[in-house]
């Protein structure tokens, strides 16, 4: 049987409960998986090696980044869940200094808790497959599961949720209708959700990698009336500020 650990950083919880929220689905992870750490589900835990370690949340913290290296040197296939952890998300689109943030915050640039300006995992160490969203689709982390187990690597998507969307059928909200939509920057994976409801894409999987134009997208939305700071707020969102144009 394999091994499998879930370690959370600095954000709302929601990817590890998204783990339990797989429902039936979780009994046939734990057929697979002899889970050795995990505390959203239990206090239990057991030192050792991983076959598999899943990461969610952001680096903000001292504390987050050890947890983040045991998890790294402990196991043999790490993967990067939310957009947290594969951009940076909300968290991280925060602009200034600790220090700033601090007295801003508390009125005292004392860092007492060890605290740092909120990164992605991937600043920090390898990783070897990412499933972002925000939350990002519990059935996307169980096909990834259930391959691994099965000896088989899963494959990233590379392609912008556009492509979901005409697959789908679904009517351009920005060409068409003039509404904002992210789908031509942001990682595909989630069945166009957002457009099927007839409303534009948020860009919370986070910015594709390579081969999107965020100077066009910038440019169609001040031909629609938008201007710079409502166009580069909606771009840093879940980009951790990762996308410019």
């Amino acid at each position: 049987m394999r091994t499998l650990g879930v370690f959370e950083l600095t954000g709302c919880g929601g990817c590890a409960l998204n783990i339990i929220f797989l429902y039936n689905k979780l009994f046939d992870v734990i057929q697979l998986y002899k889970i050795k750490e995990f505390h959203m589900a239990s206090s239990y835990r057991e030192e050792g090696s991983l076959d598999v370690a899943l990461v969610s949340g952001s680096v903000s913290t001292q504390r987050d980044l050890e947890i983040l290296r045991r998890a790294r040197e402990n196991s043999r296939f790490l993967i990067a869940i939310g957009t947290c952890a594969t951009h940076g998300n909300m968290q991280s689109s925060l602009e200034g200094s600790m220090e700033e943030k601090l007295e801003r915050i508390y009125g005292t640039r004392d860092n007492y808790m060890g605290a740092l300006n909120s990164k992605p995992i991937v600043e920090y160490v390898k990783v070897d497959f990412a499933i972002p969203g925000c939350p990002y689709d519990k059935d996307e982390l169980y096909q990834a599961l259930i391959l691994l187990a099965k000896g088989v690597e899963p494959v990233y998507k590379d392609y912008p949720v556009c492509v979901e969307c005409k697959l789908n059928e679904y009517e351009c909200v920005l060409v068409k209708r003039g509404i904002p939509c992210l789908g031509p920057l942001t990682v595909g994976g989630c069945n166009a959700i957002c457009l099927r409801s007839g409303i534009g894409c948020i860009g919370c999987r986070g910015p594709l990698p390579k081969g999107v134009n965020p100077a066009g997208e910038a440019r169609i939305l001040k031909e629609l009336g938008y201007d710079d700071e409502y166009i580069r707020n909606k771009y840093k969102t879940f980009s951790g500020g990762g996308l410019k144009w």
